[in-house]
């Protein structure tokens, strides 16, 4: 899934009940995808290296791996849209966020 779906705006739901899905997107950066499709943009993500000099994505210190289903809460970022790695080539309407919280949710096979 693209960075380019366009969104108007963001509402804000601090409560953590929001499905999403992370993902990650050339030239983009990691980004969450809504259940409504809409794409969210978190600012307070942390990158280190693990094992192997894997890439380790923490959302408000809370470990996310690409494809991961997460909850979250999240509010609108006061962070300035040239902050993101989205500011360029068509990325303008993605919305960036300070997630709030974040619930894993076990996978079931």
């Amino acid at each position: 899934m693209g960075c380019t779906q366009q969104e108007d705006w963001v509402e804000p739901n601090e409560t953590c009940d929001t499905m999403a899905t992370v993902q990650m997107a050339p030239s983009c950066g990691l980004q969450l995808v809504l259940e409504n499709n809409q794409i969210l943009i978190p600012v307070n993500v942390d990158i280190t290296t693990g094992p192997a000099d894997q890439p380790i994505y923490k959302i408000n210190g809370f470990i996310v791996e690409i494809g991961q289903q997460i909850i979250i809460g999240y509010k609108a970022s006061g962070a300035h849209l040239e902050a993101s790695p989205c500011n360029h080539n068509g990325y303008y309407n993605n919305k960036l966020v300070d997630v709030t919280c974040v619930v894993s949710i076990e996978q079931r096979t």
